[in-house]
């Protein structure tokens, strides 16, 4: 009785969502287009992050980003409908995935601040083999030798992609290693709130705890913007809830283990997005890395077909 009142819930609360996990039905070829689009839209705003970072802390950075996205949110609740927005039946939850994501976010930046951009985003991308690895405890998904050799070979391509210099460790390293561990687990516990409660309120409390958490360090940091970087700021804070509403939908849509690792296009937008604003220049490395990737990709989609781990 009480799965079958979270399900109505749910229904209300997103748009053809199936709410029960245990009658929802993946559609993983949605779930790693929504993924790629994630991906793309994570790149550019990864690239316009690292370019404020060099004028405003990270603290203010975060802070408005989710401001941006809470305060939008707050005012289109009236119209949206409150419970709708705002409702939520596991509110512990909410938290811990906001905390997640916003640990993500800070250490993403603190890295991108302090280290060239190719080493923060190769380091942070080891996220999904870190998700392959706890779906199996945490959602019950077995992740067979198959697609374990797919993931592993993806990642080997975006490691030829990059190509960081590992030859010294340096402290900073740990910031994106911070990066990829916490957005696994915010990965992960979005997967398992996604037959609970709707996108909204996965979005809202996600924008909300981070808000608040910034809160406690941004009036010490505080750099006044000009009113242009302002408006900058707060859109690029709307498109970052935009991405993560289009990600929420993809791990609502297919397992974790399988559309994770198709985040990895972004490391391709990076590579683009490093010779147009950062004179870096493609290579055969980079060409082979991308088809490793792409091959990757194609062996995870035919093992999710054809239902061979």
């Amino acid at each position: 009785m009480c799965q079958f009142v979270a399900a109505r819930r749910s229904m209300r609360y997103a748009t053809r969502i199936v709410t029960a996990s245990s009658v929802r039905r993946d559609r993983p070829l949605l779930g790693i287009a929504l993924m790629l689009l994630f991906g793309t839209l994570a790149s550019h705003l990864d690239a316009t992050s690292k370019w404020f970072s060099q004028s405003y802390p990270v603290a203010q950075l975060i802070w408005i980003r989710y401001a941006a996205l809470t305060l939008t949110l707050l005012a289109a609740a009236p119209f949206l409908g409150w419970r709708r927005v705002t409702g939520t039946s596991a509110p512990r939850m909410q938290l811990l995935r906001g905390t997640a994501l916003w640990l993500s976010a800070t250490t993403f930046l603190a890295g991108l601040s302090l280290l060239p951009f190719a080493t923060t985003k190769v380091i942070g991308s080891t996220a999904p083999l870190i998700v392959a690895a706890i779906a199996m405890p945490l959602l019950a998904e077995r992740v067979g030798w198959r697609r374990w050799i797919a993931i592993l070979f993806g990642f080997a391509g975006l490691v030829v992609v990059v190509r960081p210099d590992m030859g010294s460790i340096e402290w900073a390293m740990l910031f994106p290693l911070a990066t990829a561990c916490s957005y696994a687990l915010y990965q992960v516990l979005t997967r398992r709130i996604a037959g609970v409660d709707g996108a909204l309120p996965n979005l809202f409390y996600t924008a909300l705890v981070g808000t608040i958490l910034a809160s406690f360090a941004v009036p010490f940091v505080w750099v006044t913007p000009s009113p242009a970087h302002l408006a900058i700021l707060f859109v690029h804070g709307l498109v970052v809830g935009f991405g993560h509403f289009v990600m929420i939908h993809a791990l609502a849509n297919a397992p974790a283990s399988l559309i994770a690792p198709f985040g990895y296009v972004s490391l391709i937008w990076a590579v683009i997005l490093g010779y147009l604003v950062f004179g870096e220049q493609p290579d055969l490395g980079t060409l082979a890395g991308g088809t490793m990737i792409a091959l990757a990709g194609i062996a995870l989609a035919r093992s999710a077909a054809t239902g061979r781990k």
